[in-house]
């Protein structure tokens, strides 16, 4: 729930942006980050404003007209360096205890989950060594998110109707991942699962791993609602289809999103729906 919240708020500063402009987006936010710092939220304030900067910088981005993938992977990049280079001070200023701290704020952030399931069993040494994956994923959803839903927010003024599709939007309907995913995705695979024997090797593929199949999720996921696109479906039941796809069937989407690279599925409707016409 944590998580789905810090996604869903990157689409209220997307707006906010929108709303604001620069000077004003910057200045409302990082007041409210200097706030909670003070109130001793130091976790909140953080986490507060590495979205903050990514919806920031995502803007900033696309204002210059560069494309979805362009304006996420710079976007990804400069948090990433940001990131570590905070991290590398705090532990730096730390010392050793710092992997003590981390493992305890995992353990009080996941208590609720073995109060909901106690045969759920959570290696939290194997989590911290994804730390760095799971932060990521969970940017590139802020990103993906508030580009998907900005239109429909920003369309909810009274007396305002949705905006045409942006441009954005559309690109997230023909997301398509580059060969070099694919080669990663296969190289993570063999370090993952290749019984190596060094640790550092196995930690750094599982995070690219993690970060490949989130990628062809998000291509599977356009492949489905291309799909939902070709059945006429209603917004209604494509967004309770897209829950329950999203919850249940996370890894088969990933599938298809990665067998999408060589078949084109999207290619293939495109090309199916003229002949339907045809026929009918």
């Amino acid at each position: 729930m944590t998580a789905l919240t810090y996604i869903l708020g990157a689409v209220g500063l997307k707006v906010l942006r929108q709303r604001l402009g620069r000077l004003g987006y910057w200045s409302l936010t990082t007041g409210i980050s200097a706030v909670l710092f003070g109130v001793n939220a130091k976790p909140m304030a953080i986490a507060f404003f590495s979205l903050v900067v990514l919806m920031g910088v995502f803007s900033e981005l696309e204002e210059l007209h560069l494309s979805f993938s362009l304006s996420a992977f710079f976007t990804l990049l400069l948090n990433a360096l940001i990131g570590a280079g905070s991290i590398a001070l705090w532990v730096s200023r730390i010392g050793p205890k710092w992997t003590v701290m981390v493992q305890s704020t995992l353990e009080s952030l996941l208590a609720p989950l073995s109060k909901i399931n106690a045969n759920i069993q959570i290696n939290y040494a194997d989590l911290m060594m994804q730390l760095p994956s799971i932060v990521l994923i969970m940017w590139m959803g802020a990103i993906y998110v508030a580009v998907l839903l900005e239109g429909r927010m920003m369309s909810m003024e009274p007396g305002k109707p949705e905006p045409v599709l942006p441009s954005m939007r559309q690109q997230l309907l023909a997301l398509r991942m580059p060969d070099a995913v694919v080669w990663l995705l296969i190289l993570s695979l063999l370090g993952t699962f290749g019984g190596f024997e060094l640790k550092k090797l196995a930690a750094v593929s599982a995070n690219v791993m993690n970060v490949a199949f989130v990628l062809f999720f998000f291509q599977g996921i356009a492949v489905v609602a291309k799909f939902f696109e070709r059945l006429r479906m209603g917004s209604f039941w494509q967004f309770l289809f897209m829950v329950l796809i999203v919850v249940h069937l996370f890894l088969f989407v990933s599938l298809v999103g990665l067998i999408d690279y060589w078949l084109d599925f999207r290619a293939r409707l495109d090309k199916r729906t003229p002949e339907y016409k045809r026929e009918t």
